[in-house]
């Protein structure tokens, strides 16, 4: 079934967004960069998207669902509900692969424009948070071996987590995020 035009041109306009601010960043993107490489009329954009803020929002809300559809697959496809709090790792030491030691797109555009722009802000801690909230659940499940509350578990499966995707984006391997999944290996 064929999209309606309008819809067509979102999507050329969101693809372009989310190549063009996580390869070259939020700020040193301009609009009408976004504009001559999606191959849309300037009307287009400002009809879908009012200002830059906004497409930057519509950028997470993009990316935060494919992210977050992505992670639940991977962690859905193990068995064993401690495996699935290692499959955590696993699926973040991908991403940073796949993404060639990128960084996390979310931080990035924190980086760029969370502390002047609160909507953006409120976004990207919505992302975090349904992680953390994904993680805690895992926990709840896991049986692990109490040596940490589970709340203590959580938040350090989510700092290791973010710290290591960091690292990663830092040194160009994912040697902390598997280093922190050994961890989390001793104590679950």
């Amino acid at each position: 079934m064929k999209q309606p035009r309008g819809q067509q041109v979102i999507d050329k306009i969101m693809e372009t967004a989310n190549r063009l601010f996580y390869r070259q960043g939020y700020n040193t993107t301009g609009i009408n960069q976004i504009i001559e490489e999606a191959g849309v009329a300037k009307g287009s954009v400002y009809q879908h998207f009012p200002s830059k803020t906004d497409l930057l929002v519509g950028y997470i809300e993009l990316n935060h669902q494919g992210w977050f559809n992505r992670l639940k697959t991977h962690v859905d496809g193990v068995e064993d509900p401690k495996e699935k709090l290692l499959a955590i790792f696993d699926y973040h030491i991908g991403r940073q692969e796949f993404r060639e030691y990128g960084g996390c797109p979310f931080i990035k555009a924190n980086d760029e424009a969370g502390a002047g722009e609160p909507r953006v802000l409120e976004q990207i801690q919505v992302v975090k948070q349904h992680f953390r909230d994904l993680t805690a659940e895992l926990v709840a499940g896991s049986g692990h071996k109490g040596i940490l509350t589970d709340q203590e578990l959580t938040d350090l499966i989510f700092v290791l987590v973010e710290g290591g995707s960091a690292a990663a984006s830092v040194f160009k391997n994912t040697s902390d995020l598997e280093s922190a999944k050994q961890i989390i290996k001793k104590l679950i």
